[in-house]
């Protein structure tokens, strides 16, 4: 009986660890930007890059979002990854699109997921022209 009682107690007891959530942290390996700069093709247009990396010893991969404004309409968003620890995950706007002579905000954020199967809370980033 007292052995029934204990697996119970156990059963219990794992059920309401089971359920306890587990709060993700920032990695602190990690590097998260947005970067606006004049187009390589012409200083007519600008373009984005939305980019992160990670040399966190748990590294699995990183995943980059960007979202790009002209002004507050979305023109365009994407994301990337990178599966190399150090290496950078980029995503950039079209090229040749956006003149120089507006006004442009672009938001970065990115994520660590780890061998251990976590992952990181979300760092973000911003830029603007």
């Amino acid at each position: 009986m007292k052995k029934r009682r204990s697996i119970a107690a156990f059963a219990v007891v794992m059920a309401v660890t089971a359920a306890i959530p587990v709060f993700a942290a920032k990695d602190s390996d990690a590097t998260t930007d947005a970067y606006i700069g004049y187009s390589q093709q012409s200083s007519s247009y600008v373009r984005g890059k939305a980019y992160a990396s990670s040399a966190n010893s748990k590294f699995k991969s990183i995943n980059v979002t960007g979202t790009f404004y002209q002004g507050s309409t979305k023109k365009e968003s994407g994301s990337s990854s990178a599966t190399k620890k150090g290496y950078e995950a980029a995503w950039y706007t079209k090229d040749s699109t956006y003149s120089s002579s507006n006004s442009y905000s672009l938001n970065a954020a990115s994520r660590t997921y780890y061998t251990d199967g976590t992952s990181s809370d979300q760092s973000y980033a911003s830029a603007s022209w």
